[in-house]
């Protein structure tokens, strides 16, 4: 009788190991991850979030805790997000701060920051009564991205519904107010021609045209 040959009925192999431990392994990967969903992880308004916390701004320093995701829009391979917060500025009072950041999908379901661009402005300034503010930003173009145009900002009247977008071209886009702020966007690099505001009635209660600002007087 040969000893070796009786061990070898009862030891599995190392081939006969390893292919139970990698079928062991590949259950439990497969029954840990099967109930989160590949757009969970890392969405656009996660990545964009944990951008703008992380920004460090000289004079103005970010409320944590005020950093929120309010909307966003696709524009070809790219998501923008419109990212709201709040802080102080040094020397000076609290500001609100709206930034539309590009997220692009990366390797592995994740998310990056590319560009983007934003606006602040003082928190309850008696000066600044006008009910819609105004920002808009533009990316650089290549010869394989035409790159993208944006217009957005706060809404402070509680009657408008809508904001009406024209551009330089003519191209009219119509977005609706979302936790009070617009986002409007499209491919290209092109600038603002007019914006309208509307309330639920459809009546033009404001309108912004080539840098000049005025209250409409109640046309539809």
């Amino acid at each position: 009788m040969q000893p070796f040959s009786q061990k070898a009925n009862y030891w599995p192999s190392q081939q006969a190991i390893l292919s139970v431990a990698l079928l062991l392994l590949a259950a439990f990967l497969f029954s840990g991850c099967s109930e989160i969903k590949p757009t969970e992880i890392g969405a656009p308004e996660d990545t964009a979030v944990s951008y703008v916390r992380e920004l460090k701004l000289g004079n103005f320093v970010i409320d944590f805790n005020s950093v929120k995701a309010i909307q966003q829009v696709e524009v070809g391979n790219r998501v923008l997000v419109l990212v709201q917060y709040s802080g102080t500025r040094l020397r000076g009072g609290a500001e609100s701060c709206e930034f539309v950041i590009e997220t692009e999908k990366a390797q592995f379901f994740r998310w990056e920051t590319r560009s983007g661009g934003g606006s602040c402005h003082e928190i309850n300034d008696p000066v600044d009564t006008l009910p819609i503010t105004v920002a808009s930003s533009r990316s650089n173009a290549t010869l394989q991205d035409p790159g993208y145009s944006t217009a957005y900002g706060v809404v402070r009247d509680p009657q408008t519904s809508k904001v009406v977008v024209t551009w330089e071209d003519e191209l009219v886009q119509t977005v609706e107010v979302q936790e009070n702020t617009y986002l409007a966007a499209r491919e290209g690099g092109f600038s603002l021609k007019k914006i309208e505001a509307f309330n639920a009635q459809n009546v033009t209660v404001y309108t912004t045209e080539l840098g000049s600002s005025r209250k409409s007087d109640g046309k539809k």
